[in-house]
This record gives C-alpha cells, sequence and structure tokens, in this order.
C-alpha cells in the first residue's frame, strides 16, 4: 500500500465498485470516475493516473474526496447542480409562440430574436439545444428547386 491513503478501503469495497461499473457503463461521467477510484485504491500513483485518464491532480482530489464524503451517491451529479438559466420559463413559451409566428428556420434568427427581445447573448451552440428542448429539430433549412422538368424522375435515375 502507498504511503497516501486518499480513500479509506473496507470489506467488498471493490465488488462494490466493479457491481456499480457495470451498471453505468452508458453514463460515462460516473464510470470514468470509478476508474479513477479503482486505480487509486489498487495503489496506482497519481501522476499515472493523471495520464492515464487525462485529468487533472486537482480533478483526481476532487473525486477523491467525493468518493470519501459520499461513496457512489458523492461521485453523482447533485439534482439542481445545473446552472440557472438566464431565461424564464413563460420566456421560453413566449419564444417558442414568437417563432412559430415569425416562421423562423435558423439557430441564428433564433439568437438575434433572443438578443432582441430578452437582450441575453447565447452561443449558436446553446440556442440549438434551446431550440431542441422547445421540439424543434437540428436541421438547416434548405432551397428546393421548384423548377424541376417534367421527366425529372427519368432525368436523374441512376443507370
Amino acid at each position: 500500500m502507498s504511503e497516501q491513503k486518499l480513500i479509506t478501503e473496507y470489506n467488498g469495497i471493490y465488488t462494490d465498485i466493479k457491481t456499480e461499473i457495470k451498471k453505468l457503463e452508458n453514463s460515462t461521467k460516473v464510470l470514468n470516475k470509478l476508474y479513477v477510484i479503482l486505480d487509486i485504491l489498487y495503489d496506482v500513483p497519481i501522476p499515472e493516473i493523471i495520464e492515464k485518464h487525462d485529468i487533472s491532480q486537482g480533478t483526481v482530489y476532487n473525486w477523491a474526496r467525493q468518493w470519501e464524503t459520499g461513496g457512489m451517491d458523492g461521485l453523482k451529479r447533485k439534482p439542481g447542480s445545473k446552472g440557472k438559466s438566464k431565461l424564464t420559463e413563460s420566456q421560453f413559451q413566449e419564444l417558442d409562440k414568437n417563432i412559430q409566428e415569425l416562421d423562423l428556420k435558423t439557430s441564428k434568427e433564433v439568437h438575434d430574436l433572443i438578443l432582441v427581445n430578452y437582450h441575453v447573448d447565447y452561443s449558436i451552440r446553446q440556442i440549438e439545444r434551446i431550440m431542441k428542448k422547445l421540439g424543434y429539430s437540428y436541421t438547416k433549412p434548405y432551397e428546393i428547386n421548384i423548377e424541376m422538368p417534367e421527366d425529372a424522375d427519368i432525368q436523374f435515375k441512376k443507370k
């Protein structure tokens, strides 16, 4: 065992962690934390853990502290830990109505609308997330050439 003990061991700790890893294989954030915890328990040197998982030393210590204070639950995201939205729920409803009324098609158009109406400057990526939350798709509008020849299906058929 190493001189530096970040985590207190108990009977069954390895089995508990490995069982949780099986459950969380699709939840990569907690899974990555558990792999770091296992490395600490197996006395892998901190510099090696940092390099192996491509994380900072502070992150290793934070995750170890989260494990020590809360166990498995300490590693999971706390409810309500996301940042507060810059727009209220009623503003989102109003925005949805405006998008439909103004027939806005692009994230840029929605960005400009939010900037003018609510004085909030979101990134285009965040606008896309907001639009998805409101039920809109990510697809970009494109023009369809309505002046097709009568025999277009024959002209463009693969030979």
